[in-house]
């Protein structure tokens, strides 16, 4: 049974969460620090998704596995000399959990290409940044994706929604966990 409105649940469910993690870097990427402390917040999510994945889920899911994403945060990290750590977090245990995740990494493809700017921007500062975009060039690399990735989400069925609201937190709180170290997470 299809669900109507599952996106707008896990959105509704998560909303201060990503507020919070929004108000983390008010301005964007306007340091150096700045995009260290982004990249290296994704980094844990990412390795997250990819642990998680499992063969047995639909195979209709596999093509939001991504495991370059892992490879281009850890080279990134270490063209800018900052550390690259993710320590180990339990693994989704359904799909509709790592979709909630998912939802959390498609949603920072969107802001990336806004974000892209000030990478843009701060490159001129900083050259090294430059060796360091594989991460940002990766994520926003199709403009459809997020359209595509809502549909999926926004067609879970009904007894699946609660799973994707808990995978979206656990993302969301992964992400500002490491962003915001001394914030506050809100679930």
């Amino acid at each position: 049974m299809r669900h109507a409105g599952a996106l707008g649940e896990v959105r509704a469910a998560t909303r201060a969460t990503h507020e919070a993690l929004d108000a983390a870097l008010p301005d964007g990427l306007h340091g150096f620090e700045d995009y260290t402390r982004y990249l290296g917040a994704l980094l844990p999510l990412a390795q997250w998704l990819a642990d998680s994945w499992s063969p047995t889920w639909p195979a209709e899911l596999a093509c939001w596995r991504d495991s370059e994403r892992v490879d281009f945060l850890r080279a990134d990290l270490a063209a800018l000399h900052a550390p690259a750590c993710s320590s180990a977090v339990a693994g989704a245990v359904t799909p509709a959990e790592w979709l909630g995740g998912c939802y959390v990494m498609e949603g920072s493809a969107l802001g990336a290409r806004v974000l892209a700017r000030d990478v843009d921007a701060l490159e001129r500062s900083h050259p090294e940044v430059a060796g360091a975009r594989r991460f940002m060039r990766h994520l926003a690399r199709d403009p459809r994706r997020w359209r595509c990735f809502a549909g999926l989400l926004d067609a879970l069925p009904a007894e699946a929604v609660a799973d994707a609201v808990r995978g979206a937190r656990r993302g969301f709180a992964m992400v500002h966990r490491n962003l915001d170290p001394h914030g506050v997470v809100v679930a």
